[in-house]
């Protein structure tokens, strides 16, 4: 059944009338505009029925994300949508063959999504990765901080812009796994969804450390996101917080990772947040992700075995590893006589990035491996749990 297309016009009605249908969007001038330079950047597939409607479509956005010091590319998938009479009929898995496939022909490496269940987007082969912590907490129980010598200006978007860009990539957690932002996302994320207010922290000598971007909504100050590279930054920007507990009911912040420095340095105990699993991830190439994987201390010879990777069968099969001027050689081959460690594409990316142990996987049988295999990764995985701030 060939009714899957690459839509080369993505912002006409019948486009825009599926994604308001399936996400409940308005379609302000606003929305429309987010929607059209989002699908500028992107791949955009559709599925189409024998009348030539528009049933389903997927959006595959090009990203490039950091793991730990290198550069992948990664597609994000979004705005997975289909009209209910036409659900059952595997159109989106039709369109998500096509879209690993061509992620694999174009030598994209990476993918992401957020998932609005587990179960489906597993039988595509991502995994859960990314936690978020969700604190949403009454304003007289949010911690204080001691005073800084530092200072805060509120400034416009155009003004606050370049400071944000480079404080957020500045920040060692967004090099586990997020993305490296180009400034149309930046633009995207921050002009076109709502409207924020950006504040920067500068230390005593004048020096830009941290910022804050939020709004106030009926009542709740809303923390949309928080940067910092310097303890006081993120102490004087606490402050701006607290100085807002008399005019607001409620704080609300998520964050993309499982735990923060609130919980850890704040002046009185924080009330009990919600940690939960967040945005998937899946390796579309595992052959060119281990040719640049970042292992530490690069030592050793090894095998790696994948199995039953049903949509990305190239990844399937035996990988020798080896080093060399301290770099991965990677080595496809039809057996192996090496320390071997047997899995599935979802949890060889949870041990990559960091979210499982190998002894855990182990110890659950969701791994078989050597002992020499085990020492390896004990030994060679960058530390760290994933980070991811967006939202796509």
């Amino acid at each position: 059944m060939n009714d899957v297309k690459k839509m080369t016009t993505y912002g006409d009605q019948e486009v825009l009338d599926l994604v308001a249908y399936a996400f409940q969007w308005e379609l302000s001038e606003k929305n429309i505009e987010r929607y059209q330079r989002l699908a500028a950047n992107s791949w955009n597939y559709g599925s189409y029925d024998d009348d030539g409607k528009l049933a389903s479509q997927v959006m595959a956005t090009m990203f490039n994300v950091n793991v730990h010091g290198v550069a992948y590319p990664m597609a994000g998938i979004g705005f997975v949508a289909s009209y209910p009479e036409y659900r059952g009929q595997g159109r989106i898995d039709r369109i998500m063959q096509q879209v690993i496939k061509e992620c694999y022909d174009q030598k994209i490496v990476l993918s992401y999504l957020a998932p609005f269940s587990f179960p489906f987007y597993r039988r595509y082969g991502y995994e859960y990765t990314f936690e978020r912590s969700v604190y949403d907490i009454k304003s007289s129980d949010w911690p204080d901080s001691p005073k800084t010598s530092g200072s805060i200006k509120r400034l416009s978007w155009e003004q606050a812009k370049d400071i944000i860009h480079a404080i957020y990539h500045q920040q060692a957690k967004n090099h586990r796994g997020a993305l490296i932002r180009d400034s149309w996302w930046e633009e995207i994320k921050f002009t076109l969804r709502k409207t924020l207010t950006f504040a920067i922290y500068y230390n005593a000598a004048g020096d830009p450390e941290g910022y804050l971007i939020y709004s106030i909504d009926n009542g709740t100050f809303m923390i949309d996101e928080w940067g910092y590279i310097s303890g006081e930054a993120f102490h004087g920007l606490n402050r701006l917080i607290v100085s807002h507990r008399d005019s607001v009911a409620k704080i609300h912040y998520q964050v993309g990772e499982a735990c923060g420095p609130l919980q850890a340095f704040a002046l009185k105990p924080m009330p009990a947040i919600q940690s939960r699993p967040d945005m998937m991830t899946r390796i579309i190439d595992l052959e060119q992700f281990l040719q640049s994987y970042p292992f530490t201390n690069k030592e050793g010879t090894i095998a790696i075995h994948i199995e039953h990777d049903v949509y990305a069968p190239w990844n399937n099969g035996y990988y020798e590893l080896s080093f060399a001027h301290q770099k991965p050689i990677v080595k496809r081959v039809e057996s192996t006589d090496l320390p071997c460690l047997t899995t599935s594409i979802q949890r060889i990316g949870q041990l990559l990035f960091g979210v499982q142990a190998i002894d855990t996987l182990l110890f659950f049988g969701e791994i078989v491996a050597d002992d020499a295999v085990v020492a390896f990764f004990q030994a060679n995985l960058p530390k760290g749990q994933p980070v991811l701030e967006d939202y796509f």
